[in-house]
């Protein structure tokens, strides 16, 4: 995280950027405009209000955004611009209402404390106690907006959701999109079908209101959206269901959402000398600080000229939008958060996540008896699959690499292979999505590849092998890309991956439940060094909660069962 700016440092800094801020983002009285532009945000923000850039952002409002800016307007000023920290802090508190507060507890009707049929594979007492825990924890997580964001949605930084919703938890207070995805595969474990419906018919509602998921249900998260994995969810949610209204209906959204994905400036045309593929890459629409790191990315910028700034901010928003904000991949210099360049990277875990999402699309036609819908995005996949295998796939490395953009300005663009010595574990996704065929030379070469990495270390499977101080980076694990290999392991991996898989089960479940046992909590990422120890790094401090790491460590108990001993074996490979 970037250093906070002394108060001096700020108030100079605030007069000479204020003029590019002006200009790179809009000023009205729109209430949106309450938590992503203008004065009033500069001055929370730079002045440090609150220990958490996202905390002023997710504050709701008491009056509407013109009688709030007028009386913000209306204060007496220092010589910096701002108001005093005491008179900005009574403003705040006359004017607007607590964070969190326009979420309400909600115990939805499914939930059980001791649900039917739960972990049949689980026998130790212990563990059955430390896995009810978790499943209690659905209580804290779900929740539903009150009836003032539904009513008086303009007065809210909260977008309207139509039923019940599991969050994360700590400071990530909303929904969100991708961690939907294993918060929902915990969900289904504890027998939370009507949950896991209304979580994914949320996402779907979103989609259907802003033509694409947004990060996050927050005004501030409509600028970018998040991996693409809701046909994902959706699937979950239809084979435990088997309601084919519910796929009717979420059929032709996403088949919006991919052409969300597959769109200017999302998608680009890669040249080659054989020929030109389609491939898509992140891209939000956002070239100001991001609201919720206000401070963090108004830092990072200080001594750039303006036209950098709006590129660097631009590009932090576009990796936010990946999921894995922030990790070395994103910069030229691995160790430096200002060379970010992701708008100029054509990531390869995208690409897979895409090919999926296609293949997802074709499946659920398929069911709703759509034959040339079905065809239409096999062939989509099928495009993808060859493009990707033939500009990502290094067959000496076994691993696909991202590609990187030559020069953003030309269309159609020229990109080679970002193939440095840092592994990472986003190389290996595209073999969870089946990119290299059941029992190929290819599947076993990257099977090997993988094992040989370094990313597998005695906490989990690192996110990478180098130390940036980025939270995706070495040493953090998290519990996406521990389903994520695991799965991809069982499925092409053969015989010796999946016996390692299975190892590499055990040793996660094993560091969750020496947290546990430590802290009495379950974090969002967790040290790959030493089992147990919370994650760190990046913008905010460890979180706890967590939505997708229970998710995960449910669904593996759940499909696996407990063997502490199997994380103690010597590996194979």
């Amino acid at each position: 995280m970037p250093a906070r700016l002394g108060m001096g440092k700020i108030c100079s800094a605030f007069i000479l950027m204020a003029t590019s801020l002006a200009t790179a983002q809009p000023s009205s009285n729109d209430s949106n405009t309450i938590w992503t532009s203008g004065p009033l945000q500069q001055a929370v923000e730079l002045m440090a209000v609150f220990n958490d850039s996202k905390t002023f952002v997710d504050l709701p409002l008491l009056y509407d955004a013109a009688t709030v800016n007028a009386s913000f307007n209306a204060l007496p000023k220092q010589s910096n611009g701002f108001p005093a920290n005491q008179t900005l802090q009574e403003f705040l508190a006359a004017n607007f209402g607590t964070a969190g507060s326009d979420f309400e507890a909600a115990v939805p009707d499914d939930f059980s404390s001791e649900p039917d049929n739960f972990l049949p594979n689980v026998t130790e007492p212990a563990i059955r106690q430390w896995a009810l825990a978790v499943n209690d924890l659905w209580q804290d997580l779900c929740r539903e907006v009150n009836e003032s964001v539904l009513t008086r949605p303009q007065l809210h930084s909260l977008l309207p959701l139509p039923g019940i919703t599991a969050v994360p938890g700590d400071r990530f207070r909303e929904l969100y999109y991708w961690d939907s995805y294993w918060v929902i595969k915990g969900l289904l474990v504890s027998g939370m079908t009507e949950t896991a419906t209304s979580e994914v018919r949320n996402l779907l509602s979103l989609l259907e209101t802003y033509g694409h998921v947004p990060n996050g249900a927050r005004v501030y998260y409509i600028n970018r959206s998040q991996p693409p994995m809701l046909s994902n969810m959706v699937l979950a949610v239809y084979e435990a269901t088997q309601d084919d209204d519910f796929l009717a209906y979420a059929l032709p959204l996403l088949v919006s959402e991919h052409q969300y994905w597959t769109s200017s400036p999302k998608q680009v045309t890669v040249a080659t000398a054989s020929g030109s593929y389609n491939l898509s890459r992140y891209y939000a629409d956002w070239f100001v600080p991001r609201p919720e790191s206000y401070l963090e990315d108004y830092t990072s910028a200080q001594g750039m000229p303006a036209d950098q700034q709006k590129s660097l901010w631009h590009d932090l928003a576009s990796g936010a939008e990946s999921g894995m904000d922030y990790s070395s991949r994103w910069f030229s210099d691995p160790s430096n958060i200002t060379t970010i360049q992701t708008t100029k990277i054509i990531p390869a875990e995208l690409n897979a996540y895409l090919y999926q999402m296609e293949m997802n699309v074709a499946e659920m036609a398929d069911l709703m008896g759509n034959g040339s819908l079905a065809t239409r995005f096999r062939g989509y996949a099928a495009a993808r699959k060859v493009a990707i295998n033939a500009l990502m796939y290094d067959q000496t490395a076994g691993k696909w690499f991202d590609l990187v953009i030559d020069d953003i300005t030309q269309s159609p663009v020229t990109a080679s292979q970002h193939n440095n010595t840092i592994s990472y574990v986003s190389q290996y996704i595209p073999l969870w999505v089946g990119l290299a065929d059941l029992g190929s030379p290819q599947a076993e070469a990257v099977t090997k590849s993988f094992f040989r990495s370094g990313l597998i270390q005695p906490g989990g499977i690192a996110t990478s092998t180098f130390n940036s101080s980025q939270q995706w980076d070495f040493p953090n694990c998290w519990a996406p890309l521990q389903d994520i290999m695991v799965e991809a392991l069982m499925t092409y991996g053969g015989e010796q991956g999946q016996q390692e898989a299975q190892k590499l089960v055990q040793i996660w479940l094993n560091s969750n439940y020496l947290g546990y046992q430590e802290t009495g909590f379950m974090v969002e990422k967790y040290d790959a060094e030493t089992p147990g120890i919370p994650g760190a790094g990046g913008e905010y401090s460890v979180q706890s909660g967590f939505g997708w790491t229970n998710g995960v460590m449910l669904s593996f108990l759940n499909m696996y069962g407990w063997n502490p001993d199997a994380a103690m074996q010597t590996s194979s490979v």
